[in-house]
Formats: C-alpha cells, sequence, structure tokens
C-alpha cells in the first residue's frame, strides 16, 4: 500500500514538472496568438496579368507559412487591395492597408508612377502606423534616391527589384556578345515602352555619366537604325514594323514590361513586312510559358527572358517552386518570382528583428538577411549610394557594369517548334559560367529558318 503511494506521488510530481516546463512555450505561444494575425498586404490591379499573378504568389507563400507555424508562432493574413491600376485609387488602397488594417508589410505593383504616390502617402503614415513598403517591380530612381535625400521618413521602403542603372551591365553584354556573336546582328532597332520607367536609358543618366542606350549600342559597334517610344496598350504595329522592315535592321529590340502588349505585338510582327527580323522582348508575359498559347503559335522565333522553367533547376527551389505554381495555374514571370520572396525575406527579417513592433530593428532586419530564392539570391543594397541603397542587388553600386555574379540569373530563350523553349544565353557574363549546363548558343536559329 505505502508502495502505491510512493508511485502515484512520483507520477503526480512528474505530470507537475512536466507542464511547469511546458509552461514557458505555452505562455510565449499564447502571447502570440493573443497578438493578433501579422498583416501582409498588396496593392495592384487585379485585371492585370502581370499584377495578379504576384498577388496569387503571395498568398500562397502565406498559406505556407501559416501551415508551418507562421512567424515566431504568429499567424500571418493577407490581404489585396485592388488599385485598379489608377494612381489615386492605389494611394487610398495603401492608406486602408496601413491604417485599418495595420499592415507591417505592404508590397506595391511595379509602376514608378504608382509606386511614387503611395510611397509619398507612406512615408506621411510611417511614424503613426510603422510598417515595411515593398516596390514589386518598378525602377524609377527616384524611388530610392528619395530614402537618401529624405532621412527618416523613407527608410522603411525597400525596392524588390533593381534601379535604372543596374542594366547598363546587361545592355552592353547584348551589345558586345548577344546580338553580334550569337544573332550575327549590326543594325537594330529599338522600340521603347513609353513609360517612366525608360527614360532614363532614353536620355542618358547624367548623375552617372552613363550614356543613351542607343549610344551604347553605337559604342559597341552596332548600327541604330530604328528608334521609337510607343504607348504600351493599343498601339497599331503594323506602319511600325513596315518602317523598321525598310530601315533593314537586323533585330528589332523591344524595351517591354508586363504591362506592355507583347502578344499584340508579335501577332502583328508575324503578318509583318518585319516578319523575317528577329524579335527580343525585353520583359512580360512572354517570359511564360503561357505567351505561345496567347499569341496563337506567332511567337516562333521570338526571345526573350524566360522564368516560367519547367525542366530547368536554376537553383534547388526553382523547379519545387514552379510546380506549385503552375499547380494553380500561376504564370512565373520574373517578378512573381521576387514577390513570392519578398514574403519570405520579410519573414526572415522578422524572424531576425525578434518580431515586428521594433520597427527600426526590422528595418535593421531587411538589410541584414539574405534570402535564397527560385532564381539566386536576395540581398538589399546596404552601401548608401543613390539609387541602389535599398533595391535589390545586382550590380556595384559605384560600377554599374560589374555585377554581383549569383544574384539572380536571367536566361534567355528562344521560342522554337511547337513552343518549346530553348536557352541561347544568360543575360549577364558573371552569371553564364554558372548557367552553362542550360545554355546552347548553337541552337539558335532565324524566325525564317524556324518557319520552313
Amino acid at each position: 500500500m505505502r508502495s502505491c503511494k510512493k508511485w502515484r506521488f512520483l507520477i503526480i510530481a512528474a505530470v507537475a514538472v512536466s507542464v511547469l516546463a511546458m509552461l514557458p512555450g505555452m505562455t510565449a505561444m499564447s502571447h502570440a496568438q493573443a497578438k493578433g494575425p501579422i498583416i501582409i498586404g498588396y496593392v495592384g490591379n487585379v485585371a492585370s496579368p502581370g499584377t495578379k499573378p504576384c498577388m496569387d504568389i503571395q498568398k500562397m507563400a502565406v498559406e505556407e507559412i501559416n501551415a508551418a507555424g507562421g512567424i515566431n508562432g504568429q499567424p500571418v493574413k493577407y490581404v489585396v487591395m485592388d488599385g485598379k491600376g489608377d494612381t489615386s485609387l492605389s494611394v487610398e488602397a495603401a492608406r486602408k492597408l496601413i491604417i485599418e488594417d495595420k499592415a507591417k508589410l505592404v508590397s506595391v505593383e511595379g509602376r514608378s508612377e504608382i509606386c511614387l504616390a503611395v510611397q509619398e502617402a507612406s512615408g506621411m503614415l510611417f511614424k503613426e502606423y510603422p510598417h515595411i513598403l515593398v516596390f514589386n517591380g518598378p525602377m524609377g530612381s527616384e524611388l530610392t534616391a528619395r530614402i537618401i535625400d529624405q532621412p527618416g521618413k523613407y527608410d522603411h521602403c525597400f525596392r524588390g527589384w533593381d534601379p535604372e542603372p543596374t542594366h547598363y551591365a546587361q545592355m552592353k553584354y547584348f551589345f558586345t556578345n548577344l546580338y553580334p556573336k550569337v544573332m550575327k546582328a549590326k543594325k537594330i532597332a529599338i522600340l521603347w515602352e513609353d513609360l517612366a520607367w525608360t527614360t532614363e536609358w532614353r536620355k542618358g543618366l547624367d548623375y552617372m555619366k552613363l550614356p543613351t542606350w542607343e549610344k551604347l549600342a553605337q559604342e559597341c559597334g552596332l548600327q541604330v537604325v530604328y528608334s521609337k517610344p510607343v504607348k504600351p496598350r493599343g498601339t497599331l504595329y503594323f506602319p511600325i514594323l513596315q518602317q523598321i522592315a525598310t530601315s533593314k535592321a537586323d533585330v528589332i529590340f523591344y524595351v517591354s514590361s508586363w504591362f506592355t502588349d507583347t502578344e499584340s505585338f508579335t501577332k502583328q510582327w508575324a503578318d509583318s513586312a518585319a516578319k523575317d527580323i528577329q524579335v527580343l522582348l525585353y520583359g512580360g508575359v512572354a517570359q511564360t510559358k503561357d505567351f505561345w498559347r496567347m499569341t496563337g503559335g506567332k511567337a516562333l522565333g521570338v526571345i526573350s527572358s524566360y522564368t516560367d522553367f519547367i525542366d530547368t533547376p536554376v537553383t534547388e527551389k526553382t523547379i519545387p517552386l514552379i510546380k506549385k505554381a503552375h499547380e494553380r495555374k500561376i504564370p512565373m514571370q520574373i517578378h512573381v518570382h521576387l514577390a513570392y520572396a519578398d514574403v519570405y525575406h520579410f519573414k526572415n527579417a522578422v524572424e531576425k528583428a525578434k518580431g515586428v513592433d521594433n520597427i527600426q530593428n526590422l528595418i535593421k532586419g531587411m538589410e541584414d538577411v539574405t534570402t535564397p530564392f527560385s532564381l539566386g539570391k536576395i540581398k538589399y543594397e546596404t552601401d548608401r549610394v543613390k539609387p541602389f541603397f535599398h533595391s535589390l542587388r545586382k550590380v556595384h553600386p559605384t560600377n554599374p557594369y560589374k555585377v554581383y555574379p549569383g544574384y539572380y540569373y536571367q536566361l534567355l530563350g528562344q521560342f522554337q517548334k511547337d513552343g518549346k523553349v530553348v536557352f541561347i544565353s544568360e543575360s549577364c557574363e558573371e552569371n553564364e559560367a554558372a548557367m552553362k549546363k542550360f545554355i546552347n548558343p548553337a541552337a539558335y536559329k532565324t524566325p525564317a529558318e524556324l518557319r520552313k
């Protein structure tokens, strides 16, 4: 009998010790739950084929994070606000996210005009409603130049992309390698999407003593035989393509984005007098497998940066992410990869900052952490050089022709028979060695050859 009492006492004592050991964790968990969810929001045009995938992929990231226990034990809530591609509506949408929803991370669709207006409102609200603002894809230099020019007001802003000067390294490689060596091109025609993000390339960057892209092409030995800014949507391209055909250009370089109706341009090109002139699209929906379907196969021969990889493991994260995205019918343009990575970078920053309550620690976390993602790794530039500061790291701020290798890979693919994409180049010399196993410049064919 005494032995039974003794064992009963020991069991009760053991249970008590176990409960006491669990109390700190239970208290922390209860505290995290009591604080409520961390709000992450996105302001963008839900009808846009460029921004809707960004929202969908961020929602997927949040679901993954919640399934794994949230951030520091706190669940995450994802809120989308439809700015309808309008600047005023986007500002009001951002204000609602920041003031009413108490969002700690707000992403804004990548149009510089919209981002600048939202940034102004965000800066005015920041002290009372501390948050992180991330621009998903714009290049406007002012967005990050402001951070240095007006310290304190915009320290919380980060560009989930790189600014205009960064792209000079890529352009120089196009003009010295891709066009003359792979395509055997000497004469180029340039079409510019007539929005703010192409302005500096058309006019040159005086503050960094960088030439216009036309002049850079000429310095690299190419002849620019045609150059024209065109509105992003609703353009009748046939007269322009006729002029380009008359110019005897070897390649049409369309400096396009996801706002450009590149599918419409491609259809008209394939039926025009310029159909035998090689086309290279700088960005947009041509980065996805859907482009072949969207053009009814008229994309045959078109070259574009391509990031909708099905069987190309650029990093160990590439194929798993794209498989998940395709299950949800999310097309994987480059800024969609980055939108997904933005959420995980924020998560890493919150964990480093040990929460979202101390905004200065959170800003420091955003600066300090490096996040591996499907196309390389994300790290924000911390050298206080305009306009690179708080932009994604890609090139050296004091030498925009020198690339930091491995930060993100961008393969150039050509649509060939039945929509198969053949990779003919990386976009930067510094990354080409790492991507060599995926690239075959000899696989390039002219549009005329592919149509035979």
